[in-house]
């Protein structure tokens, strides 16, 4: 075990592992508001789960309910129990607010040199539709979207290293091409 300064307190935290993650799949787990799926994090394996929303709370994971679903959905379904009886095994992974990710952008905009660019970006973010007028606005300037989602993975890959922190797992960072 490895005990660490906490982020922000000036406390201690405990480290009782290290867990290979995959942070892209983590963050973007993070931002999904759709509402379609629940995701886990197994901190044993360090892998997503990805559960669809209709599979949580069922009174009874039995019969022909069950038979009834796809095959992907049914090896799903010792996972969705372990999770219902309250294991330690699975972490439900929280969500960033849409205004944090909303002032991140506003921030970036901010830091943008070129004035027109930065005009354009900040008109984007005006109202609703704001996250797909400013993604659209950069898609004309490759070298500013690039700089923009370096920005965002940054503080996403924290974000997701201060969560597992308070969990008391030391991230090792996992790319989404290799093994567990």
């Amino acid at each position: 075990m490895i005990t660490l300064p906490a982020a922000g307190d000036g406390g201690e935290r405990t480290v009782t592992r290290k867990v290979a993650i995959n942070f892209e799949e983590v963050a973007s787990a993070m931002e999904d508001r759709r509402g379609y799926n629940e995701y886990f994090l197994d901190l044993q394996s360090g892998e997503l789960e990805v559960i669809p929303t209709e599979l949580l709370g069922w009174e009874s994971y039995d019969g022909e309910k069950v038979a009834d679903l796809p095959d992907w959905e049914q090896d799903l379904i010792p996972i969705v129990r372990e999770i219902e009886e309250g294991t330690d095994r699975y972490e439900a992974v929280p969500t960033v607010p849409s205004y944090e990710v909303y002032n991140l952008m506003v921030e970036f905009a901010e830091t943008v040199s070129d004035q027109g660019l930065r005009r354009l970006l900040l008109v984007a973010l005006d109202g609703i539709g704001a996250f797909r007028r400013f993604k659209d606005v950069l898609g004309d300037y490759p070298e500013e979207r690039e700089r923009w989602f370096a920005m965002k993975d940054a503080v996403m890959n924290e974000r997701v290293r201060e969560w597992l922190g308070e969990l008391g797992i030391e991230a090792v960072e996992r790319r989404a091409d290799s093994e567990p």
